[in-house]
């Protein structure tokens, strides 16, 4: 599995840095010096946690249970898939 550059985990933090205090993404860990995968926490009605990876196209984000369920070719269109992901509790349609 490919793993995360210490400037993709650089970018990861400045885009979460940049976001308001009461954006839905609330945060992003990641463990070890070149991690396979980092969690991104979201909250809308309850936590969330999602493993983002490395593929070949580029990043996708898994749910509760590792089905993926976004796929994003950057960084930046991370964001935006982070805020796609329906709360808990409801369809995506």
């Amino acid at each position: 599995m490919p793993v995360f550059t210490p400037s993709e985990i650089d970018e990861i933090d400045a885009l979460w840095r940049s976001l308001p205090p009461d954006h839905m993404w609330t945060g992003w860990a990641s463990a070890g010096e070149a991690p396979e995968q980092v969690w991104i926490f979201r909250t809308r009605a309850h936590w969330r946690r999602f493993p983002l990876v490395k593929t070949g196209e580029g990043y996708a984000l898994s749910d509760e249970k590792g089905r993926r369920v976004i796929r994003a070719a950057t960084l930046e269109d991370l964001l935006s898939a982070v805020e796609a992901i329906p709360a808990l509790g409801t369809r995506r349609g």
